[in-house]
């Protein structure tokens, strides 16, 4: 009977992985599901208990479930091709409103080769000191009258951004759509949004609205060629992710939570959030590279950056 109970114990906290994954219908468990780095600590402790009584069968068994869980976790880089013919590089960050380094962002994006920067969480007074990167992206929405800061959000590009306009879900979320004209290629439908993190069931429920909304978006408004970015709060190991745009090509990397201020958090300890979906029927470009940068700070997630290309 003891034996039967420490292979139980063993097991419990794998059953209860599988069991909530296929049933994400409460914002806590789909929460829950969404970080492995969890699970994967819990088998650590538990081969760590169980080697202090050198039951070495359940420790090894153990060891291979936190195995299985930390191939869960998200990586920092992804290099999808090595080929990647007339490139253009796009950046997004969420500047994390309580960021007290924002000089350093500044100077960041000034000394960048971004063609286009994504930003979520910009305040006014620091939409305005971003305007001073017009000499670098003179083209730019987000802070011109009338127009203000949509759900915290701006776009800054070395090219043409035309038809730019803002559509909102049914309860008033923010969600910028138009056509960027990148100088190395054919133009893209331009979609960005900031859905809310899923802290609450009323946040939950709105998240999922916004992402709706934007599918609701492309199926009235179809485009070949698209790309969709956000920080959209929804982890890349959640079901909910894998049924997202099906047409589209993704490539998940590690983006929060940055926690520490001075040293490189680990990516198993991280969940993939900040996304760029991609799809390309007529023109065969693809997502060649993508990567999360330590670089600049003073934020809780990682500026992740896209190379894209044919």
């Amino acid at each position: 009977m003891q034996r039967l109970l420490l292979w139980f114990i063993v097991c419990l906290p794998t059953i209860i992985w599988i069991g909530l994954t296929f049933y994400e219908v409460t914002w806590w468990v789909e929460n829950i599901v969404a970080y492995p780095s969890l699970f994967l600590l819990t088998y650590c402790l538990i081969a760590l208990t169980f080697s202090v009584w050198k039951k070495w069968t359940l420790v090894i068994t153990s060891v291979l479930f936190s195995v299985a869980y930390w191939l869960l976790t998200p990586v920092t880089s992804k290099l999808v091709s090595s080929e990647c013919a007339n490139s253009v590089m796009v950046a997004q960050f969420n500047m994390f409103y309580e960021n007290e380094d924002i000089n350093q962002t500044l100077s960041y994006l000034h000394n960048s080769t971004f063609d286009l920067v994504v930003l979520q969480e910009v305040s006014p007074p620091v939409g305005e000191k971003l305007k001073v990167l017009s000499d670098i992206y003179p083209y730019q929405y987000g802070g011109q009258e009338g127009v203000g800061f949509p759900s915290g959000q701006m776009i800054l590009s070395r090219s043409e951004l035309r038809n730019m306009s803002v559509f909102y879900s049914p309860d008033q979320q923010a969600i910028i759509r138009g056509v960027w004209h990148p100088t190395k290629q054919q133009a893209f439908v331009l979609i960005t949004a900031h859905p809310p993190s899923p802290r609450s069931k009323a946040l939950w429920h709105r998240r999922n609205t916004l992402i709706h909304t934007i599918e609701t978006l492309i199926e009235q408004y179809p485009s070949d060629e698209t790309i969709i970015i956000g920080d959209f709060n929804l982890s890349s190991v959640s079901l909910r992710f894998a049924n997202l745009f099906p047409s589209f090509q993704t490539t998940p990397v590690a983006s929060w939570p940055n926690w520490a201020e001075r040293i490189t958090t680990p990516p198993q300890s991280m969940i993939a959030i900040d996304h760029l979906w991609l799809k390309s029927a007529e023109q065969g470009r693809r997502i060649c590279r993508r990567w999360s940068s330590d670089e600049p700070r003073g934020s809780d997630h990682k500026l992740v950056a896209t190379v894209l290309g044919y």
